[in-house]
This record gives structure tokens, sequence and C-alpha cells, in this order.
């Protein structure tokens, strides 16, 4: 009971420091690639799971969704579990491509950089 109360605000405690700490960086080198890092790391966990969050609830006490690949579970064509899962692993290919992005900006070579490559 009291776990997932404690648990929730360490993860939101977590994410703010997180956030903060990507803004304060941004704010200081003014690099592009700490606001696709905070993209990925602080900003899509957050709306995607409260996506899902919703996906699942309208799949399970909604009017059926009429939208590939929902229509799937509705014909009896894909599991609930199978749906699910399919939405987590979306969610998890979007969030690596958002963090390669990320890494990608963070890792060009700047032009007033002063080290030589050999």
């Amino acid at each position: 009971m009291y776990f997932d109360f404690i648990l929730g605000l360490i993860t939101l405690a977590s994410y703010l420091v997180l956030a903060a700490g990507l803004v304060y960086k941004y704010i200081r080198t003014r690099d592009i690639g700490f606001v696709w890092l905070g993209g990925a790391v602080v900003i899509w966990p957050v709306i995607s799971g409260l996506l899902i969050q919703a996906i699942e609830r309208r799949v399970f006490r909604g009017p059926p969704i009429k939208l590939y690949p929902f229509t799937l579970v509705g014909h009896r064509q894909m599991s609930i579990g199978s749906l699910i899962t399919s939405l987590y692993s979306l969610q998890h290919l979007i969030e690596i491509g958002l963090l390669l992005v990320a890494i990608l900006y963070l890792c060009r070579a700047k032009p007033d950089d002063t080290r030589t490559i050999t």
C-alpha cells in the first residue's frame, strides 16, 4: 500500500532532478542534444506511459477501437496481451530512436572544438 506511493514519489523526484539537470546543462552549453536527451529520457516516457494507460483502459472497458491493430483484438486474431506487448515494444523503439538522435547531436564535432583527430 505505502510501497506504491513511496515508489511513485521516488520516480517523480528522479524525473524532476533529471529534467532540472538537463535544463541546467542546456542553458550552460546551448547544445540542442540536451533537448533531445530530455525528450527521450523525461518527456517521452511520461507521455507514452499515459497514452498506453489510456489505450489499455479503452481496450479493456470501453467501446472497440476501429483502428488497426486494435481491430485484430476485436476479431480474435490477436490477444490483448500481444497487443499490449506490441505497444510497449513500440514505445521502447521510439525511445531508442530519440536517444540515438540525442547521442548524434551531442557527439558531433563543434567548430570551436580544439580537439585534434589522429
